[in-house]
């Protein structure tokens, strides 16, 4: 019997990274189970849903244009989407 070959699959992400940003809940995770799931969503933006997995994963929704469509149809506004701002004034450069 030939020896057994590890997955060449991608590994499957899950809705709760484990970096330091995990006390707060997954608002995108949650709009994109409110509007029917990561296929449904990934329609409904003309994406792949390889995409919608890559947005619950990293938090957040680089195009407005999405994250609009996926307010609508989760009801949760799209403020919840917004990635942090830095503020540039407290920049190491600004000193």
């Amino acid at each position: 019997m030939p020896p057994k070959m590890p997955s060449m699959g991608r590994k499957k992400i899950v809705a709760q990274p484990t970096d330091k940003r995990t006390n707060k809940p997954n608002m995108v995770a949650a709009a994109v189970e409110l509007a029917g799931g990561a296929a449904a969503v990934a329609e409904l933006c003309g994406v792949r849903r390889q995409s919608v997995y890559w947005w619950i994963k990293e938090r957040k929704i680089e195009r407005l244009v999405d994250a609009l469509k996926l307010s609508r149809a989760s009801g949760i506004p799209v403020e919840k989407f917004a990635v942090e701002i830095i503020d540039a004034g407290k920049s190491k450069g600004s000193e």
